[in-house]
């Protein structure tokens, strides 16, 4: 993968703590909760017990809002595209798109980076979120070789609305053209439930 257009937020410290915390909660014993070396690979590394057990962790932080108002997930689709006519982002930005629409939008696009469900190698994701006071609101659990699979991620293709986001200034792009783009699950969705995982599966 491409270092110098991989998304970095500097969100680690934040990860190991929200991490740690989720274990604790859990009574789940470990040795440490570190930042990966790694970002491509995954976020997070934890040893558990005696050093003999590692987990690696996906962690994606949802915005309270969005969850008050959809209650979706928002899964990592593409990291980095630019539209070959830049004039396009107008049609394509803007609110989320029916899934009917996404050969012809992916027809228009150039990627550099596919999103995390193509490449990921973390054992579990974990998708949060936290209230406006901070606590945690929701902390949701899955293995991750099933929201990479080639099952999930067709399933998101034939079913889910996805959208354009920015590319922030505060990830690594080439210009300001680069672009983000998300599929959006809602977390009562059937499929989506069959997958879920609690922590005490997972540690």
């Amino acid at each position: 993968m491409s270092a110098n257009i991989s998304g970095d937020y500097n969100t680690g410290s934040k990860e190991v703590d929200i991490v740690s915390m989720l274990l604790i909660n859990a009574g789940i014993i470990f040795n440490s909760v570190e930042k990966s070396d790694s970002d491509d690979d995954e976020d997070i590394v934890v040893e558990i017990t005696d050093g003999r057990i590692i987990r690696t962790i996906e962690v994606k932080e949802e915005s309270v809002d969005r969850i008050a108002r959809y209650n979706d997930l928002g899964i990592d689709y593409i990291s980095v595209f630019q539209f070959k006519n830049r004039f396009d982002v107008s049609k394509w930005k803007g609110s989320p798109k029916h899934p009917g629409l996404l050969e012809e939008f992916e027809s228009s696009i150039i990627v550099h980076k596919p999103g995390k469900i193509h490449y990921s190698k973390a054992d579990i994701w974990l998708f949060y979120s936290l209230d406006n006071d901070g606590q945690i609101r929701f902390a949701d659990w899955y293995i991750g070789s099933d929201l990479t699979s080639a099952d999930f991620i067709e399933y998101l293709r034939l079913n889910c609305y996805f959208a354009v986001n920015n590319k922030p200034i505060s990830q690594k792009s080439h210009d300001d053209y680069h672009q983000s783009a998300v599929f959006f699950i809602n977390r009562n969705d059937s499929y989506l439930l069959s997958l879920k995982k609690s922590i005490e599966d997972l540690f």
